[in-house]
């Protein structure tokens, strides 16, 4: 038994959304603010192992139809925050689920569902309330409440409460399916029949290990190890002798801690950490007299040398604050684990057959090569743990590109949806099924990319793809001279080249993200069998580039590659919008001539754009002045010259000269006009919300 799908509703940013899970492991992505951190808090809420609901917990969007709401008005109604679990059944646990299958018309290939909706008690109760606390306010002349919405802030907890429900997969899609009479059949045990069912564990990335001695929130190894000790390993019998001889018990102790922790540290083994070079682990006892029973353990690392004791060969040791936080992360998430998976086993009643844990950000002080083994390594923590027919699920939160590089089918990327003046909301995407849609051969592309790049394309709020590595190298100083507000926001700069750039196109359109593709127009004449780079004003001219051919604008010949409109350089996607920035024509002058030209590359583009400037002695460093012959020429000598000037330098000495002297030169008019549009495209990230909420007395938290 696992649960398949989970569908919440009206919480914070997930105002509609569907999360399909994988059997093992599932990992959510997306930017900053995007609604990861929620849909890992919502179930939490509903379960009951954190927290409780607050009004600025509902949907941007449900804060008017608080105010709205009219018993008297059919159509008005509170809103309601709903979590839907759908589960898939084996036969050994159909019994825990009898009283949540719809009608006798079930299979055991159907999902069976609960909902827990937080609602409120009674709607007409609560209104009446609200004007008889709002008329002796008023009376009063106090400030509170202005609204429903207003009183709710401080009586929410006694007009809402958690209710459950079954729910039938055949009127699942419903848009209008709602916990009324007429919807979903209203369970009176529901909270017992979930709690028999799933357990929810997590381990939160605010996890307060310290270097130092313990304070505050902060704590050591030795206090984790303690807490798993004292709760479901055996614990030694009294000994008197051990009262009074502490050096022959502590001797004992060591024993008795290594058999015990043994499982635990091998688990750390498997993970391949520690390495060679690594400190092993060892569990030794402090004994002090007035809390032996309690604390009498503590975390030391083993020191490579030989033993100091040369009765009883005892290594030297160090305690556990001598080491680094990504160890100490590593091995506190690893208890954490398997505490959960014990506490899970031993509920007293009967144990879930289904146990959710959530990892939050578990790349936490983790090196590069521990994080890409982490997630493949964590079944394998619980294996050799207590036999258990049950079904453990893993849900990671992540910042990492080196998690997600593995493969797709695990990924639920959060897209941040919202135009400008309006409340935003994300939308999740199942990645699965995108791999299941994609060609093979560009989808073992795409993941080969990921994975030696690390890109951070699922975290970013924009997607850049450029030519080379000139432009990769320059686009930060381009970005800080033409269009600074780019910098306050999180941008992934992918080097894909003209002929790989459209293999993200698939990719980049199931995310819904916006991107800005810079390339170059990469002229050629001759037969295709044999072509020869050319200037872009070369009779017959067409592109090599496989971008501007074979996506945006779709196009061949150069001469219709240069007419084409701004507004003809975007394509609309399902969801987001792409557009690519190549060369355009600009009027050049050299000895008195003028001429109307594009570059053919970067290089050239930016030569031209800053002819005097890069033919001026003084920036020579830069390598894009010619020889005295040709500046002493006519222009089309200087553009040829030019031309093969450019096909022969270093070009990232290039643009490492260009970002080393930052003279002063111009962008280049195509790369500027692309990160304008780039720039007003995500702005509306940022946007606040509606004028109408921003006099509220308390503003809204942030909803993440």
């Amino acid at each position: 038994m696992h649960l398949r799908s989970f569908a919440v509703r009206n919480f914070r940013r997930l105002r509609h959304v569907h999360i399909d899970l994988a059997n093992k492991t599932t990992v959510f992505v997306g930017a900053n603010n995007s609604g990861k951190t929620s849909a890992m808090h919502i179930l939490q809420l509903c379960m009951g192992t954190s927290g409780r609901f607050t009004i600025h917990d509902f949907s941007a969007e449900c804060w008017s139809e608080f105010d709205r709401f009219d018993p008297a008005v059919e159509e008005t109604r509170l809103p309601v925050i709903t979590l839907d679990l759908w589960f898939d059944v084996d036969e050994a646990n159909l019994h825990r689920v009898i009283e949540l299958l719809p009608d006798l018309e079930w299979e055991q290939t159907d999902p069976v569902g609960i909902r827990i909706a937080f609602e409120p008690r009674d709607p007409v109760a609560l209104h009446s309330n609200y004007l008889a606390v709002k008329s002796a306010a008023d009376s009063a002349t106090s400030h509170w409440p202005k609204s429903v919405y207003d009183y709710l802030r401080r009586r929410l907890d006694s007009e809402y409460h958690l209710t459950y429900y079954k729910l039938d997969h055949r009127a699942a899609d419903s848009p209008d399916e709602t916990p009324a009479a007429e919807g979903p059949h209203r369970l009176d045990n529901g909270r017992a029949i979930l709690r028999s069912i799933v357990r929810v564990d997590t381990v939160q990335a605010q996890r307060h290990l310290s270097d130092m001695d313990r304070r505050g929130r902060d704590e050591d190894l030795s206090t984790t190890l303690a807490r798993y000790y004292d709760r479901y390993l055996d614990k030694p019998s009294p000994d008197a002798t051990a009262l009074q001889a502490l050096a022959q018990s502590e001797q004992q102790l060591n024993v008795h801690y290594t058999k015990v922790f043994q499982p635990i540290l091998e688990q750390l083994q498997k993970l391949g950490y520690p390495g060679f070079t690594d400190p092993e682990l060892t569990i030794r006892s402090e004994l002090d007299g007035d809390s032996i029973l309690r604390s009498g353990a503590q975390v030391h690392y083993v020191v490579p040398g030989e033993p100091v004791d040369q009765i009883d060969g005892s290594p030297i040791t160090l305690p556990d604050r001598y080491n680094g936080l990504g160890f100490k992360n590593l091995i506190y998430m690893v208890v954490e684990i398997i505490a959960a998976h014990r506490a899970r086993i031993e509920t007293e009643v009967a144990t879930p057959p289904v146990h959710l844990i959530m990892i939050e950000e578990p790349e936490a002080h983790l090196h590069v090569q521990l994080q890409q083994v982490f997630i493949g390594q964590l079944s394998s923590i619980l294996a050799g743990t207590e036999s258990d027919p049950g079904t453990t699920q893993f849900i990671l939160t992540t910042h990492s590109p080196h998690i997600v590089h593995a493969d797709f089918t695990s990924i639920r990327y959060f897209a941040r949806i919202g135009a400008e003046g309006t409340f935003h909301h994300s939308e999740v995407r199942d990645l699965s099924v995108f791999y299941d849609d994609i060609a093979e051969q560009s989808r073992k592309f795409l993941l080969q990319y990921l994975k030696l790049t690390h890109c951070d394309l699922f975290f970013a709020d924009a997607a850049m793809l450029v030519e080379g590595n000139v432009e990769r190298l320059l686009l930060p100083l381009l970005i800080s001279k033409v269009s600074p507000p780019l910098e306050n926001s999180h941008l992934t700069i992918l080097e894909l080249g003209g002929a790989f750039a459209h293999k993200f196109k698939k990719l980049i359109d199931f995310l819904g993200m916006n991107c800005l593709v810079i390339t170059d127009l990469d002229s050629v004449v001759g037969p295709s069998s044999n072509t020869k780079a050319c200037t872009t004003d070369k009779r017959g001219a067409v592109t090599a580039n496989q971008t501007l051919r074979q996506w945006i604008p779709g196009k061949a010949a150069i001469d219709e590659l240069l007419a084409v409109k701004y507004e003809d350089k975007a394509a609309a996607g399902p969801l987001s919008t792409t557009r690519v920035a190549y060369q355009t024509p600009v009027s050049i002058t050299w000895n008195s001539t003028t001429k109307t030209i594009a570059g053919r590359t970067f290089e050239e583009a930016f030569a031209f754009e800053n002819l005097d400037w890069s033919q001026d002695a003084a920036n020579a460093n830069y390598k894009l002045r010619v020889d005295d012959d040709a500046r002493s020429g006519d222009l089309d000598s200087l553009i040829q010259a030019i031309f093969d000037r450019i096909r022969h330098i270093d070009k990232t000495d290039f643009a490492l000269t260009v970002i080393e002297l930052d003279g002063n030169w111009t962008c280049p008019a195509y790369i500027t006009e692309g990160l304008e549009w780039l720039a007003d495209e995500i702005s509306h990230l940022d946007t606040a919300v509606p004028a109408e909420l921003e006099a509220a007395d308390e503003p809204p938290t942030p909803q993440s």
